[in-house]
């Protein structure tokens, strides 16, 4: 019997310890950005439909920004000159998620090499079925069988 995999020596497929989902978080950032920056488009071109209805979704109220990853610069309206500058972050943090992926496991392999290795684990679990299912129905005759010979 082997011994249980010591617990310094880390799993071949767990994520890298710098790997976070924050890293991936740019959605919140992004959301912020634009809201900032539709709040600006909004104030600088008034709405001239009856009713203030301009065609499209109404700002959010009371929405939070991710202050985690939040770019700098506040949460004010946001000028087009400003805009590159704010996106920067944002910008960095994608470079850096994709350098971290491309560390993870199995990354170097493409599409065609992953579904060949699932049709083979499929064909081995479609096997693996066929034989246990067959273990099962010679279990249930040698009970049948069992049966017969007490009475």
């Amino acid at each position: 019997m082997s011994a249980p995999p010591s617990s310094s020596t880390p799993h071949p497929l767990a994520l890298p310890s710098n790997f976070s989902p924050d890293a991936l978080d740019t959605l919140t950032e992004l959301a912020a950005i634009l809201t900032r920056l539709r709040a600006a488009i909004q104030a600088s071109n008034p709405p001239t439909a009856p009713g203030g209805v301009t065609g499209s979704t109404p700002l959010p109220t009371g929405a939070t920004p991710n202050q985690l990853g939040a770019s700098p610069g506040g949460t004010g309206a946001l000028s087009l000159r400003e805009l590159s500058t704010q996106t920067d972050a944002l910008k960095h943090k994608l470079q850096r998620a994709r350098t971290q992926i491309k560390t993870l496991p199995d990354m170097e392999r493409d599409i065609e090499e992953q579904e060949e290795e699932i049709q083979e684990l499929e064909a081995r679990i479609r096997m693996q079925r066929e034989v246990l299912e067959k273990l099962r129905e010679r279990g249930v005759d040698f009970g049948n069988e069992g049966d017969k010979m007490e009475t």
